[in-house]
C-alpha cells in the first residue's frame, strides 16, 4: 500500500527530505560549523592561543610560597620592639594574586608578537577569537594594580624605618623597587600587546 493510502501521512511532508541539522555550538556559544573552526575538512584550525597550563603553575607556587610565609609568621616570636617580618609574605601574596596575570600577558605579548611577525611575512593566519585580542588589557591592569600595592607597602616600610617604628616592611626599598617594576613591565607589555594586534584581520 503507498503512503498516498495511508492515513495520517502526507505524502509533501514524506518527500520534504530529512529535518535541517541543529547548528552545534562550543563552551563559549560560538558555532562548531562555522567556517575557522575546524570542524569541516580543509578548513583552517581556530588558534585559541598559549595554554594556561604555565599560569596556573605560577600560581600554585606563589600559593606554596604564602603558606610557606604564613607558618614562618605565625611560628616566629619577635623580640620586645620588633615586628614580624612582613616582606616575604607581601611578595608570595603578590606572587599569588599577580602571578597568573602577569604570566599570561607575556604569554599574550609572544603570541601577538610572532602572529604580527608571520602576518607580515605574508603567511596566511589562522583566525583567533575576538577575546583573545582583549585579554593582555585585563591582565595588565590587574598586574599593575597588585605592582603598585607592593610598591606601596615598601613605601610604608622606608616610612616606618626612617621613623624608627618597625613595621616589618623594613627596609622598604626593596618592595618599592619590585613593586614599580612589575608595574612599569606590565605598562610596557601592555603597550606592545595592543601595537602587535593593531590592523590583525584574522581576528572575529
Amino acid at each position: 500500500m503507498s503512503s498516498e493510502h495511508l492515513p495520517g501521512i502526507d505524502p509533501e511532508v514524506e518527500d520534504a527530505g530529512p529535518p535541517p541539522r541543529a547548528t552545534r555550538l562550543d563552551a563559549e556559544g560560538m558555532p562548531l560549523d562555522r567556517p575557522g573552526t575546524g570542524s569541516d575538512e580543509g578548513s583552517p584550525a581556530l588558534d585559541r592561543g598559549p595554554s594556561s597550563l604555565l599560569p596556573g603553575l605560577v600560581t600554585a607556587i606563589g600559593l606554596a610560597l604564602a603558606v610557606r610565609q604564613l607558618v614562618v609568621l605565625v611560628r616566629a616570636s619577635p623580640s620586645e620592639g620588633q615586628a614580624l617580618p612582613l616582606s616575604g609574605m607581601v611578595l608570595a601574596a603578590a606572587l599569588t594574586l599577580g602571578g597568573f596575570s602577569l604570566t599570561r600577558l607575556l604569554q599574550l605579548l609572544g603570541f601577538a608578537s610572532s602572529r604580527r611577525r608571520r602576518r607580515e611575512a605574508g603567511e596566511e593566519l589562522p583566525e583567533v577569537p575576538w577575546q583573545l585580542g582583549d585579554a593582555h588589557s585585563l591582565h595588565a591592569v590587574w598586574v599593575i594594580g597588585v605592582g603598585a600595592s607592593v610598591a606601596l607597602m615598601g613605601l610604608l616600610g622606608l616610612w616606618s624605618l626612617l621613623d624608627g617604628r618597625p613595621s616589618g616592611l623594613e627596609p622598604g626599598w626593596p618592595l618599592l623597587l619590585i613593586g614599580g617594576a612589575v608595574a612599569l613591565l606590565a605598562r610596557v607589555a601592555w603597550r606592545r600587546t595592543s601595537a602587535c594586534w593593531v590592523g590583525a584581520p584574522e581576528q572575529f
